[in-house]
């Protein structure tokens, strides 16, 4: 998998995971609250910034092969029997970085705090 597509795909499913933890709280009527907004959706603001922090393994490599994209991939654990033997090269570096991003909140008024105690 290509860096950019490992990286678009976990912001998007870190997003899509909050919010579905969201909704499944309140479809199920239980008094607490994720990612808590104290007012209204007009509250967030750069306090409510999380950092998705990413620690990955990459390796580029040279590969002789036909039908092989060469460019930078993460490392992942190759799990089955087939094996193409194929000239190959590699270096593993690790990178380190972290993307700021807002998750879903939930907006919460003291009226409904106090109702659902």
């Amino acid at each position: 998998m290509e860096i950019k597509e490992f990286i678009k795909e976990t912001l998007v499913e870190v997003q899509q995971g909050v919010q579905e933890a969201i909704n499944s709280c309140k479809e199920s009527n239980t008094n607490g609250v994720i990612n808590p907004v104290w007012g209204s959706a007009n509250d967030v603001n750069s306090t409510h910034i999380k950092d998705v922090k990413f620690d990955i393994a990459v390796t580029v490599s040279d590969k002789a092969s036909d039908n092989y994209k060469g460019g930078i991939k993460v490392m992942g654990i190759d799990i089955g029997g087939g094996r193409v033997k194929d000239e190959e090269t590699g270096h593993v570096s690790r990178i380190q970085f972290s993307i700021p991003l807002v998750p879903p909140v939930t907006t919460v008024s003291e009226k409904e705090l106090s109702s659902s105690s």
